[in-house]
């Protein structure tokens, strides 16, 4: 089985300069070198995409990827993939190759929590993880996360502490597999109702605003997004906001700003039929809103990715279907 490792950066490909401080300065070579027997589980080749910490990982770079990977599916020696990242944005990545990568060999994501400089790195053990999942026949066509010998959906997962090793989780469903030694077992399929979107990557654009709704929020932060593509809000509860910030909303669908909600909640997803009152989800219907069954960084991905694709009514429950 052959297997392209595409590095892009991040903690996996850090070392610590002469002031103590890391950096990425790795290549894919070098990450791929430092794993002993990695070439046991799969012929390795591997590519550099970039070498920078994923905050600093664009929209436009996301795009640029997920058309270097379906390159990469173009050549029929590839059998899998598997994309090495910072952790910070590292959900929003795979999510958005999730939405975009057109191939059939298996796309895996994955980093590490501490560098190589320091005591018990986690990126080699990441490393095996994801190239051995990426040989799995049963990962044909999916991109997921490979992290701390858990495999996970792209859709799903997501970064649940800032520097634990054990830090990316899957709320309410759970991993897909376990790696165990050199077996991966799998425990259940993912349903994953999102389309692959046909994206205009020149119309790919960072200008979508994520707010999270708070106790008696300023409706300054609402009205900063007056001349944005989009509105992403995580409302509290159910789908409920405080009635300060209705205006502000209102005053953004006049304006054709689309509003896309979702529950700040780490599980759950939007009331539909429940409460009536002023704030509750019953304006966020009245407002127009777009309904999202993810967490915030990944609606907010979902919109970017739908707005470049012109389709925002396919990416989303639409306008007066949600109830």
């Amino acid at each position: 089985m052959s297997v392209v490792v595409v590095s892009t950066g991040g903690t996996i490909a850090s070392t610590e300069d002469s002031g103590g401080d890391a950096s990425p300065d790795l290549t894919g070579e070098d990450l791929v070198a430092a794993v002993p027997g990695l070439e046991r589980v799969a012929s390795i080749e591997t590519r550099d995409f970039s070498n920078v910490p994923s905050a600093q990982f664009t929209v436009p770079q996301m795009g640029e990827l997920a058309r270097f990977l379906d390159e990469l599916d173009d050549d029929p020696k590839v059998d899998g993939i598997v994309v090495t990242q910072g952790t910070d944005i590292l959900e929003e990545t795979a999510y958005f190759l999730d939405l975009c990568y057109e191939g059939d060999a298996p796309v895996v994501v994955t980093g590490a929590m501490r560098n190589p400089s320091l005591p018990s790195p986690d990126g080699p053990s990441n490393l095996t993880t994801s190239v051995r999942v990426a040989t799995e026949e049963r990962a044909a066509g999916q991109v997921l996360v490979g992290f701390n010998e858990r495999v996970h959906a792209a859709r799903e997962v997501t970064k649940i502490n800032s520097t634990n090793v054990d830090t990316f989780r899957s709320p309410e469903f759970g991993p897909l597999a376990i790696v165990d030694e050199s077996r991966v077992t799998w425990r259940r399929e993912q349903l994953n109702p999102d389309p692959t979107f046909d994206v205009d990557h020149d119309a790919l654009t960072n200008d979508v605003h994520a707010v999270i709704a708070t106790a008696d929020m300023p409706p300054a932060q609402v009205e900063a997004a007056a001349d944005a593509d989009a509105l992403c809000l995580a409302a509290t509860g159910a789908g409920h906001i405080p009635p300060t910030i209705i205006p502000a909303l209102e005053s953004l669908r006049a304006d054709d700003v689309p509003i896309v909600a979702t529950t700040r909640c780490p599980e759950g997803r939007l009331a539909r039929e429940t409460y009536g009152f002023r704030g509750s989800e019953a304006t966020l219907q009245e407002l127009d809103s777009y309904y999202s069954d993810l967490n915030l960084q990944k609606t907010r991905i979902r919109t970017i990715v739908a707005l470049a694709a012109d389709a925002l009514d396919d990416a989303f429950d639409a306008p007066g279907d949600v109830t």
